[in-house]
């Protein structure tokens, strides 16, 4: 049977993920720590062998329900054999009972019982394919763990299956054997036993006497209490009779109430369809009397039309006023920037900003006049000799030429300015700055063009003023009949919009209005139509109106309810019936019967009562004798101790029984196949070490003396004990994977290898490749690996895990 997909809805930290195994029987899963190698593993022993939930943890699986918390937990598994395609799907989700998971099982295409599938691998369960098949790091730790004696009675027991578990049990039950009883001993719990029961049994023989006294008031109490339960039987049977009688008379009661009731019976002439129809047709009718609205006074349309225009109206002027009102206002603030830029940028301006054209033209005129009179001719003041005179004086004392010099040119420069001198004339340059206000310095020609520019923009700042204002008049106007004192134009829109608000709302009064109208209309029709249909029913039925209609139909019903009593009472009375009908009521028969029965029934209960009252001063006799003799305590210690000694002994005999027939099961396990299995062994032994080791030698029966060997190469015999640690792993694979192969003509489920050879060097992962291609021929073997050589090395295209699961 050969594994083909693996297909994982949920499980662990895979979801939705399905690999495809490639041909051949020898396949390798590559991925580093935490990639899922040992969840795959998992996921397919769980699959064919239930999950291992927190409750049903086994061993080396531990619980993986989905770490994403998405169900169904599970998957399948597809497998080819000589049969066909056979699908394993085992699934489960939160709340289901089986904690194992449901199996459905299909072979080509249809389901089929589960037993079909594991009737294959001969009903193997899970622990048995975990120790026999998987081979992981959990193996290696059971491994080294193992003295030479265990791992010795483990080899040899391979054939067994859950050998190990076996072993165990076989010692354990050997130990409790030896600790329960020993032929010689005294402290072991069936030996002291055996002491206190010897001992008890002499105690209760001294007090024979006493004994006896106490057996014969023992004899008398349960002589009474037989009496007793003869008397309360023949109570039970008289309280039987009188029950019986009882009934009867009840049956009595019963039949009288079923002919009164019959003779209430009376025809009720009543068609259930006609009254349904009746009542929904009241119930419609009701339904549209309530619908109908009361008619509020309607709103005149053509008031309300002409207040929309003028609403509408009153909004176009709006808009047109805050329209002009906004242009406006920007055009006067562009024309008082402009005028303030001018005044500011252009100097002097503002001086002459208040001309006239003809006075601007006039101060043009006047300051020609001061400019040609600055043009005249100048000559050197005077002083300006009289300077270079005293400078000349100043240096007599140190350069008299250069002084003399100074002086006499001083003295010229003096008489030249003052003969040269011209005749004194009007200041004009004073006169027109203290007429115009500016420098006659000052080019007025500088000035026009920002003056005309000016002008201009003066102008068309008052025409603007002037239509804002007018605008903002309109805007009052407006105000005004809407109600609203001042200009706010806000405020108008707000008092405008609350206008078309009373104008929508009495539109909608007028529509709504005229829908009311026009419905109430309808339904006046529909209740009209209503009524003459409900009416023809009345009259049909024979009633006046839907009161009577309905006192009919509760007439019907308590007839149906009397119907129903009558029927139930002939039920009650069953065969009864007929005999009462036949032979009429004798309650006074009955009534005399019913009486003796309860005076014998009263005589039995006194008698009753006086065994009792025996039973209890016997009872209290042999209490009272008990204690002063013990011999009731006596009695209970010796059946306590034969009782523990019973038990103690069984327990002793079990444990010695069940660890020779285990022992026994062991042996006839391995017989069979161990022969064939050890040739096998030794085969893959030799692969494993590289041809170092050819043949394993097994002691007749566990020793210390006679140890396992293995036979080196050089014909040299080894013990276990001096093997190392790697070649005992070596050897105890060899003999686990040829026990696999001995019995897959019996059970061929894939091996699973999940990084078993993790501690293996360079050489020794060249030989496991060698022995896993050449068992390969026959198995399927799955390697689960984080080792990319070994990978490699086992298939030309190993199945990597995705990122994102290494990442998981």
């Amino acid at each position: 049977m050969r594994l083909k997909q693996i297909q994982i809805y949920n499980f662990g930290q895979f979801s939705q993920e399905t690999f495809d195994l490639p041909e051949g029987n020898l396949a390798a899963f590559f991925g580093g720590n935490e990639a899922g190698k040992s969840t795959t593993v998992a996921f397919i022993k769980q699959i064919l062998f239930g999950f291992n939930l927190k409750n049903t943890s086994s061993v080396f699986f531990e619980d993986y329900e989905p770490l994403t918390k998405s169900y169904p937990m599970g998957g399948q598994l597809v497998f080819t054999s000589d049969a066909g395609e056979y699908v394993l799907e085992r699934t489960w989700s939160k709340g289901d009972k089986s904690k194992t998971g449901a199996v459905k099982v299909l072979l080509n295409g249809q389901e089929v019982p589960a037993s079909l599938f594991y009737d294959q691998i001969q009903n193997i369960d899970g622990s048995f394919y975990a120790e026999s098949f998987i081979f992981n790091e959990d193996l290696l730790r059971q491994v080294s763990s193992l003295s030479e004696g265990e791992i010795l009675e483990n080899i040899y027991y391979l054939g067994a299956a859950q050998s190990s578990q076996l072993l165990a049990i076989r010692a354990d039950f050997d130990k409790e054997a030896k600790d329960l009883f020993k032929p010689s001993g005294k402290k072991a719990p069936v030996n002291q036993d055996l002491l206190k029961l010897a001992e008890q049994r002499d105690k209760v023989a001294a007090d024979g006497q006493e004994f006896d006294a106490y057996q014969q008031l023992e004899g008398q109490r349960l002589a009474e209490e037989q009496a007793a339960k003869k008397l309360e039987k023949e109570v039970q049977e008289i309280s039987s009779q009188l029950s019986m009688l009882e009934k009867q008379l009840e049956q009595v009661q019963n039949y009288q109430t079923y002919l009164d009731l019959k003779k209430q019976v009376s025809p009720v002439a009543f068609d259930q369809e006609l009254y349904q129809k009746a009542l929904e047709l009241n119930a419609q009718i009701k339904a549209l009397k309530a619908a109908i609205k009361e008619e509020k006074a309607a709103v005149d349309p053509a008031l309300l039309a002409k207040r929309k225009d003028q609403v509408r109206a009153w909004r176009q002027e709006l808009g047109q006023i805050s329209q002009s009102l906004e242009m406006l206002k920007q055009q006067v603030k562009q024309l008082e920037e402009k005028q303030a830029s001018l005044l500011e940028l252009t100097p002097h301006l503002e001086q002459v900003a208040d001309l006239s054209m003809d006075q601007f033209q006039q101060m043009q005129a006047d300051w020609e006049e001061s400019q040609k009179a600055e043009a005249a001719p100048k000559t050197l003041p005077p002083y300006v000799g009289l300077i270079v005179a005293v400078i000349g004086l100043a240096l007599i004392g140190q350069n008299r030429i250069l002084a003399i010099l100074l002086i006499l040119a001083g003295a010229a420069l003096a008489a030249y300015a003052y003969f040269k001198k011209p005749a004194k004339g009007p200041d004009k340059a004073g006169a027109f700055k203290e007429k115009y206000g500016i420098d006659a310095s000052v080019k007025v020609d500088s000035l026009l063009a920002p003056y005309r520019d000016l002008a201009i923009n003066r102008r068309d700042l008052a025409n603007s003023q002037a239509e804002l204002a007018q605008k903002e008049k309109q805007a009052a106007d407006l105000a005004r009949q809407l109600g609203l004192d001042g200009s706010d134009l806000t405020a108008v829109s707000q008092q405008l919009g609350r206008f078309e608000e009373q104008v929508e709302a009495e539109n909608a009064a007028l529509r709504a209005s005229q829908e009311v109208k026009a419905a109430n209309l309808n339904y006046q029709k529909q209740i009209s139509t209503l009524t003459e249909q409900l009416l023809a029913i009345y009259q049909t039925a024979g009633v006046e109106n839907l009161a009577a209609y309905q006192a009919l139909a509760q007439k019907l019903q308590e007839q149906k309810a009397l119907s129903a009593q009558i029927t139930a009472l002939k039920n009650n009375l069953g065969d009864q019936l007929a005999a009462f009908e036949e032979n009429g009521l004798d309650s006074s028969k009955l009534l005399g019967q019913k009486q003796e029965l309860e005076k014998e029934l009263a005589d039995k209960q006194k008698a009753v009562s006086a065994r009792q009252q025996e039973m209890a001063n016997l009872l209290a006799e042999e209490k009272r004798y008990a204690s002063s003799s013990q011999v009731a305590e006596d009695k209970q210690t010796l059946a306590e101790i034969a009782d523990s000694f019973r038990r103690d002994s069984q327990d002793y005999l079990a444990s010695l029984l069940a660890g020779e027939v285990i022992g026994r099961t062991l042996d006839l396990a391995s017989n069979d196949r161990f022969p064939k299995m050890l040739k096998l062994a030794q085969d893959y032994l030799e692969i494993l070490t590289g041809g170092r080791y050819r043949e394993i030698l097994l002691p007749a029966k566990l020793s210390n003396k006679t140890p396992l060997k293995v036979v080196r190469k050089d014909k040299k015999k080894i013990p276990l004990a001096y093997l190392s640690r790697g070649t005992q792993e070596q050897l105890y694979f060899a003999l686990k994977l040829a026990f696999v192969m001995q019995i897959k003509d019996k059970i061929d489920l894939p091996v699973l290898i999940d990084d078993s050879f993790v501690n293996f060097d360079g050489p020794r992962t060249g030989y496991i490749v060698d022995m896993l291609k050449k068992m390969s021929e026959d198995k399927q073997i799955l390697v689960f690996t984080a080792r990319e050589d070994l990978a490699e090395a086992v298939s030309a295209a190993p199945i990597r895990y995705r990122k994102k699961e290494q990442d998981a």
